[in-house]
């Protein structure tokens, strides 16, 4: 099991405890329900990437754990076209 999927029903958990509160509150909440020894390393980062994801903070290709180039609003650079055009 990886650390997100340890992280995530306990965040799940959390938020639904915490619907229809103000920011801070459920910025607390989370903050204590941290279940792991210490911020710090992949653990903690595991963790915020779950709380964000949960939170739809970031963008579904990187919800799901696969990161895209081609994420809305950024344009494509495609290095044949470059060395093509005079």
């Amino acid at each position: 099991m990886t650390w997100r999927q340890k992280a995530r029903p306990i965040i799940a958990a959390v938020l639904a405890m915490t619907k229809g509160q103000d920011e801070r509150s459920i910025r607390r909440a989370l903050r204590e329900a941290y279940p792991f020894d210490e911020r710090e390393m992949y653990p903690y980062k595991a963790w915020l990437l779950e709380v964000r994801a949960q939170r739809r903070l970031v963008p579904p290709s990187v919800r799901h754990g696969r990161r895209h180039s081609c994420l809305p609003g950024q344009q494509h650079f495609h290095l044949e076209e470059a060395i093509h055009d005079p």
